[in-house]
């Protein structure tokens, strides 16, 4: 949870120093950049875990794998720890995304954006 927090608190930073940088933009730019940000943030997720899936299918993994120093036990715990890890890693990103976007749609509303 500390680790969202912190997560989205540095989104809500960047968000502000682009809308800054830009030139300034009003609440519903800001809104709508935090729904934007908090989307990539899904996707990174995503691709994350794509990216942890495709290379435990190539043949070069498994095949370094199993000549590698550890004892078969060791590696057979490795593969279901890593893939925690991966669903890990996307289930924090989807909160990290989704507090982006729910604080964005907020935002918009307490704006009253025409949009």
């Amino acid at each position: 949870m500390k680790t969202v927090v912190l997560i989205d608190v540095g989104i809500f930073a960047a968000v502000g120093v682009m809308c800054w940088l830009a030139g300034g933009c009003s609440a519903c730019e800001y809104g709508v950049d935090l729904v934007w940000a908090g989307a990539a943030a899904i996707v990174l997720g995503l691709l994350a875990l794509k990216a942890d899936w495709a290379m435990r299918r190539g043949f070069g993994h498994r095949s370094l794998a199993s000549v590698s120093g550890r004892r078969i036990d060791e590696r057979v715990k490795q593969g279901p720890s890593d893939t925690t890890q991966s669903y890990g890693f996307l289930v924090r990103m989807l909160a990290v995304g989704a507090v982006s976007i729910v604080v964005g749609v907020l935002v918009q509303i307490a704006s009253r954006c025409s949009r």
